[in-house]
């Protein structure tokens, strides 16, 4: 029970509390309202500026900066996600020993479909369960559940050494050793099948036939591969006999002589131009004498042109150059160099800065019609559409095989371009501007005096 000194006390105490709140709030109010008298002025100082028009556009605009980098922003970050799914589905394979395939660039577009397609039967084996066997219940010191956690890490150890093994034997086959490969496979799970005796853990039959089904594949490819060499034998020999009955050179070459000389023709006019006396006499001399070797050149031409009509065996080969021309541009054209890889390495020798990429070389019978017949399809495609004679085509790789498959034409086809040369010098040129960037940003601080 409380006295009545104690009762005033309380309420003398409550009344102070209460007298402070109400302060508080007063001073809280008083503060929100000079916040907002300070911002109406500020708007007020603001209209008296600007125009209500001007401040519209001015907040208009900023809107749509944002808006842009919102935009540009969800981009990047939709491109993240794809790159943390593709990542994360990829680690789950890492983990249980089935590594990305690395694939050659010649390695056919057929072989990595199909590769990839095993590689997920076979993850959705290990996912279930039924990769690895294990007969017996097994427990450790009494407790069957540090016996069954033993059993999964022999399990998981297994399969890890299996798949470890199986990429390591797999790399040293050859077209003609799929045999003793996929006896080597045979030995090795028998010798794993040893190791885990103690806890009867065994690859299953069922996984074993998915490797050795991956294993065929890879082998299918090597032996697709000599064919290839095989039948470019014979692709030369009868390139070699062409050669003889025609008993001229390379049209491809005599138009790239003939078109490299009309181009120092140019310069040496305008330097005549430029010159009096007998420098200019002596340049006048020497234009003569190259529109002389042109026109020899260019007659030339004109019979290799003719005699490739009677010798029509050569390969089309579609090419590309993303570091010179960018994305989605194609050369489709033709040689009957005995090696064709001769022509596309000249191609990317002087007149570009960087090398082309192959797609395809396709060895047909009849190549300045198949040439003609893919020009006219992607004619409206043409890069340069003044100068038919320059092959380059705003298409897709992918587009060209299916025209050609529509013509009855199978070839390899590589997709997935190095661009060796041009990636490199990507990398080394973001290297320096970050280098450059972080020294500009580097603050150095000198002495006053020395």
């Amino acid at each position: 029970m409380l006295n009545g000194n104690d009762t005033y006390l309380m309420l003398a105490i409550l009344a102070f509390t209460v007298s402070i709140i109400f302060v508080i709030l007063a001073i809280s109010k008083s503060k929100k309202r000079s916040i907002l008298t300070d911002e109406v002025t500020r708007k007020k100082l603001t209209l008296n500026e600007k125009s209500v028009e001007d401040v519209v556009a001015e907040l208009s605009q900023a809107y749509e900066e944002i808006n842009e980098k919102i935009e540009a922003g969800s981009d990047k970050h939709r491109k993240l996600l794809d790159l943390i799914s593709s990542t994360n589905e990829q680690s789950k394979l890492i983990d249980v020993g089935l590594l990305p395939p690395v694939f050659k660039f010649d390695d056919s577009e057929s072989l990595k479909e199909k590769i990839k397609e095993c590689q997920l039967k076979q993850f959705d084996v290990i996912k279930t369960g039924r990769a690895v066997s294990a007969h017996s219940n097994w427990s450790w010191f009494g407790s069957s559940s540090d016996g069954n956690k033993m059993v999964e890490d022999y399990k998981r150890l297994l399969l890890k050494a299996f798949n470890s093994e199986f990429d390591s034997i797999r790399k040293k086959m050859r077209h003609n050793t799929f045999d003793g490969t996929l006896n080597k496979l045979h030995k090795l799970d028998e010798q794993l099948t040893k190791l885990g005796e103690t806890t009867n853990v065994e690859i299953s039959q069922v996984y074993f036939k998915l490797k050795a089904n991956e294993l065929n594949i890879w082998n299918i490819e090597l032996k697709h591969k000599e064919e290839l060499k095989q039948e470019r034998k014979t692709q030369q020999t009868l390139l070699r006999q062409q050669a003889k009955q025609g008993a001229v050179g390379d049209s491809d070459e005599l138009e790239d002589d003939i078109y490299y000389r009309k181009a120092d023709l140019l310069k040496a006019q305008k330097r005549a131009k430029e010159l009096h006396g007998a420098s200019a006499t002596d340049t006048q001399q020497k234009i003569e004498r190259m529109q002389k070797e042109i026109k020899r050149l260019e007659d030339k031409f004109e019979r290799s042109v003719s005699q490739a009509q009677l010798t029509r065996a050569g390969y089309i080969y579609v090419i590309s150059n993303i570091g010179s021309f960018g994305e989605g541009v194609v050369k489709i054209g033709m040689t009957r160099r005995l090696e064709p890889m001769d022509r596309v390495k000249e191609l990317g020798d002087a007149s570009v800065p960087f090398r082309f990429d192959v797609h395809t070389l396709a060895f047909v019978e009849d190549a300045p019609k198949v040439e003609k017949m893919l020009h006219r399809k992607f004619d409206n495609h043409r890069v340069n559409k003044e100068n038919k004679r320059k092959e380059f085509f705003k298409v897709l790789p992918n587009e060209v095989s299916k025209a050609m498959l529509e013509m009855g034409i199978e070839s390899d086809w590589f997709f997935d371009v190095e661009a060796k040369e041009f990636r490199e010098s990507l990398l080394m040129r973001e290297a320096l501007s970050e280098r450059l960037s972080q020294a500009s940003n580097a603050s150095v601080e000198f002495p006053e005096a020395i």
